[in-house]
This record gives C-alpha cells, sequence and structure tokens, in this order.
C-alpha cells in the first residue's frame, strides 16, 4: 500500500488534510505529523511515497528539515502547502529542490491533483530504478553462468529477492519483479537448445499461474533454483561447453547439497577414488569436504529460518538431516544459537551487527 505523511502543526489543519487524502485516495494509507521533529525517522525508512509539509514561514527550522528529508529520502517527492505571496514561496521551493507548491486556501480538488501527479511520477522513477537493479542482477547472473558457477548464481537470485522485498512492501510489484526475474532466467538459457529452453518455459508459466507463491520469498526463490538447476544440467551435459573439472565438480555439489549428498557420490561423480578426492576437493576449496557441504546446509537452513514459517523439523528433513537433533547441534556450533532461537531474532552480537 502507497503511504503519505502530512506534517501540520494545527491540529484541525492535519485532521482536513488526511480527511482529504483519504477519501480521494482510498487505496493509500495516510499518515501524520504534529512536529518537524517527527519526520526524518518516518522518511528514513523509505516507506513513504509522498511528503505533504505544511510550512507556515519558512524559517531555519523548518528549512533544515525540509533538507533533510531530501536528504534522507531522495526519491520521495515533497509538496509544500503555505501561505504568503506565491513568488515568495516559489523562491524557498526552488531553493530547497521541492517537487510543487500549493498556497493556502487551496480547493479539495488541487491538493488531490497535486498528490496523484506527484506520486505517479515517483511510481515511474521507481519503476525504472527496479528495472535498472534487476538487469543489473540479471547482467551480473549471465557472467557467473558464463564462468560456470552454479552457487554463484543463486547467490545473485537470493541477493535479488532480498533487495526486492526490503525496498516494497508492496505486493504487486514484489510478485510483478519475481515474474519479470523468472522470465530473465527463461531468456539466459535460450542459447542451450530446445530441450532446455521448453524445461525453463514450463517452469516460468507454472510460476506466472501461481500468484500465491510469487508473494512469498523462500518459494520464488525455489523456482530461480529450479530454473537455473535446468541451465546447469544442460551446460553439463553439452559437452562443448569448456568448463574445468574442478568447476564441475563444484557445480554437481551445489546443486545437491540439499539431497545430503555424499563424499562416495561426489567422488563418483568426478570418477575418482573417495580418498583421492577428498585430497582433490580440499585443494580446490581449502576445506574439507564434509565442512563444505555443512557449511552450505546451515546458510540455506538460515535463510528457510527468516523466509518460511516452516516448523525446524521440517527444515532439517529438507536438508537431508534425519535426525533434528543432529541438525540443531551443527546449526548451533556453525552460528553460535539454535534455530529456534535464530528465527526468534535471538542472535550473538557479533552476528546481530554483521546483519545490521
Amino acid at each position: 500500500m502507497s503511504r503519505i505523511l502530512v506534517l501540520n502543526e494545527n491540529h484541525l489543519e492535519r485532521e482536513i488534510t488526511q480527511g482529504i487524502l483519504s477519501a480521494g485516495l482510498p487505496t493509500v494509507e495516510v499518515l501524520a505529523a504534529s512536529q518537524p521533529a517527527q519526520v526524518i525517522d518516518r522518511l528514513r525508512d523509505g516507506s513513504i511515497d509522498l511528503f505533504i509539509a505544511d510550512v507556515p514561514m519558512f524559517d531555519l527550522t523548518r528549512c533544515n528539515m525540509i533538507s533533510a528529508a531530501r536528504r534522507v529520502a531522495p526519491d520521495t517527492p515533497i509538496l509544500i502547502t503555505s501561505v504568503g505571496k506565491r513568488m515568495d514561496v516559489a523562491a524557498y521551493v526552488w531553493r530547497l529542490g521541492v517537487q510543487d507548491y500549493l498556497l493556502k486556501p487551496c480547493r479539495s480538488s488541487w491538493l488531490l491533483a497535486a498528490a496523484k501527479a506527484l506520486m505517479r511520477g515517483a511510481t515511474a522513477a521507481a519503476d525504472h530504478r527496479e528495472l535498472q537493479r534487476r538487469e543489473r542482477y540479471l547482467k551480473q547472473t549471465a557472467e557467473h553462468m558464463r564462468a560456470f558457477r552454479y552457487k554463484k548464481c543463486t547467490d545473485d537470485a537470493k541477493e535479488y529477492l532480498d533487495s526486492l522485498y526490503q525496498d516494497t512492501d508492496n505486493m504487486s510489484a514484489v510478485r510483478a519483479g519475481a515474474v519479470a526475474f523468472a522470465e530473465g532466467l527463461a531468456r539466459l538459457g535460450e542459447p542451450l537448445g530446445p530441450s532446455a529452453q521448453l524445461k525453463l518455459s514450463g517452469s516460468l508459466e507454472r510460476f506466472k499461474a501461481r500468484f500465491d507463491i510469487q508473494g512469498r520469498k523462500y518459494e520464488s526463490f525455489l523456482v530461480f533454483e529450479k530454473m537455473l538447476d535446468i541451465i546447469f544440467s544442460a551446460i553439463d551435459e553439452n559437452r562443448c561447453y569448456q568448463v574445468s573439472d574442478e568447476q564441475r565438480v563444484l557445480n554437481y555439489i551445489d546443486r545437491n547439497i540439499k539431497g545430503g549428498i555424499s563424499l562416495d557420490e561426489a567422488a563418483e561423480y568426478a570418477n575418482m577414488s573417495s580418498c583421492y578426492f577428498s585430497k582433490f576437493f580440499k585443494k580446490i576449496t581449502g576445506m574439507n569436504f564434509i565442512t563444505y557441504v555443512t557449511d552450505c546446509k546451515i546458510e540455506a537452513a538460515q535463510k528457510m529460518l527468516l523466509d518460511t514459517d516452516m516448523p525446524v523439523i521440517n527444515i532439517a528433513y529438507e536438508l537431508s538431516y534425519s535426525e533434528t537433533n543432529y541438525f540443531s547441534k551443527a546449526f548451533k556450533k556453525k552460528v553460535g544459537v539454535t534455530p529456534t532461537e535464530y528465527r526468534e531474532g535471538r542472535l550473538p552480537e557479533g552476528l546481530k551487527q554483521d546483519a545490521g
């Protein structure tokens, strides 16, 4: 839902302005502030789509407040309402870099028209920023794809979804962004032949039809992960792509982490003995196989704990842990708290700083 923040120190005027906006823009949430000091914290989190400030006089305090508002929320349009001569008000508005102003008293229709115009402009700007961000992540994914790095590609998908959810609580925008990213992944798979493209198109169409999944971050990520798996399966099967043995093995392991891949299975894929593969793996990664797999599983568990309401026992089974207690011990050893404590936000101090 879009939000408008109204600053007016006069209680009656503030209520009248809220009433006009709420009646004329029924899908918009109208918030109110009575003092300039309340404004900056509201604007800082990026959830305000339009700031309407009543300025009885352009003194130092109010000018500083408007300047601070533009600094903390540069993409949020500002509409000033004020009494006085047009030339005087316009001069201050121009100096402060404000998008528009209205002289009081003004008609309700003028206020609504100005609010709608500024919010449309903000929406168009936000859509452009989202397109740029999505294309940046898809370009990054394409580069990692050309380097045949599966885990880097899934990390790109995670980061894109995290940024999408952090940027807006508008679920329509979230769904549109998620579907557009999936469409981008399907395009990246076009050079891999008709078989891969058919599978990617099927995944994409099923995702488009599942309106409920599009609004859940982890389930959207699983769709992206599946599409990337299709792409890397095609790369793996198509021997004309020059993939190093080391990277081919790493991709295979990363794609099968959740399935509980064993050292023997990875060694068989690499056509090596288990003993030789263990040394080979440590040489290319700097860690032993069990540590690598466990770290990847715990990383996946952290995402599931934060992005789903899946019970801990289900997460353990999803990651091929046969015993929940063993999963909890492995998680605590790596993260410092139990899975339940992690989900509830009881993080160690160092981890809190990293998360912030």
